[in-house]
């Protein structure tokens, strides 16, 4: 694919967010609080003016968003659209979001790198950083790498394949994953630059992010079931806490992006 066609790291996110974000707001539309009209003057009214007989089910949603009638051939039942069954669609829009934040960690290694290996050279990888040094411990070279790394026309390019490999096989959708790709990718201190820039709290930042990747992972594996009682109840969900942690996954995202995006600028200028 060429350079003009490829997507950047950002639009791949957006594109994998939008899942969340619609989940949302089709959870907002639907939602009539349990108040779904079978009867009354406004079911009668609908019903003359689309037509449908008198033995006919309607099912009437209103909010302050939207007014719809289901209608029999719908093959839609009265408890599919009750609080808490619509309640799945937050969770779905909770694993869509966390599912664009591992999309798109990898993509902006795989992107932007190569870049920065270049320009660093040996230096690329933060000597400090425990953390970075931590997620690569276990990643080794074999022979045959270090035999192409050797004879590869642009090594930095081989280089970022295998350290991007790795990655894509070491789970990165995580606030410490958020952190080594923006330190790899030439930011000191990333949680610290993205919460400055978002004027919001580094610390109640990566807590949300835990707190929804926790949560996604107890929708994936566990039907919503609490990894502490995995057998006990469906835990609760609501539209406020939902919203809160889409967004925070988007806002960190895009000020990740926005300083990953300053940073390639300033490398750039010294190829």
């Amino acid at each position: 694919m060429s350079e003009i066609a490829r997507l950047s790291p950002r639009q791949t996110f957006e594109d994998n967010m939008r899942p969340a974000q619609l989940l949302v707001r089709v959870y907002r539309l639907l939602d009539s609080k349990d108040e779904i009209q079978t009867s009354g003057e406004m079911v009668k009214s609908l019903r003359a003016l689309v037509g449908a007989s008198v033995d006919e089910e309607l099912l009437l949603i209103y909010n302050e968003l939207f007014l719809g009638l289901v209608r029999e051939r719908a093959d839609m039942k009265r408890a599919q659209l009750l609080q808490r069954s619509l309640q799945h669609l937050l969770r779905q829009a909770i694993v869509a979001s966390c599912t664009a934040l591992e999309t798109y960690l990898p993509a902006a290694l795989q992107t932007h790198l190569p870049t920065v290996i270049k320009v660093k050279g040996r230096e690329f990888i933060p000597q400090q950083d425990k953390m970075v040094k931590h997620y690569f411990e276990t990643m080794t070279f074999s022979l045959q790498d270090v035999l192409r790394l050797m004879q590869h026309d642009e090594p930095h390019e081989f280089l970022s394949e295998k350290i991007v490999g790795f990655a894509g096989f070491n789970y990165m959708g995580t606030d410490k994953g958020v952190h080594v790709c923006g330190a790899l990718l030439g930011i000191e201190n990333p949680w610290q630059e993205i919460a400055r820039r978002l004027n919001r709290n580094e610390e109640d930042l990566k807590r949300i992010l835990r707190d929804t990747i926790r949560r996604r992972n107890d929708i994936v594996h566990r039907a919503d079931r609490s990894q502490t009682d995995p057998g006990g109840d469906i835990q609760d969900i609501a539209l406020d806490t939902t919203e809160q942690a889409v967004d925070t996954i988007k806002v960190v995202v895009l000020a990740l992006d926005a300083l990953i995006e300053a940073k390639m600028r300033e490398f750039r200028l010294l190829l």
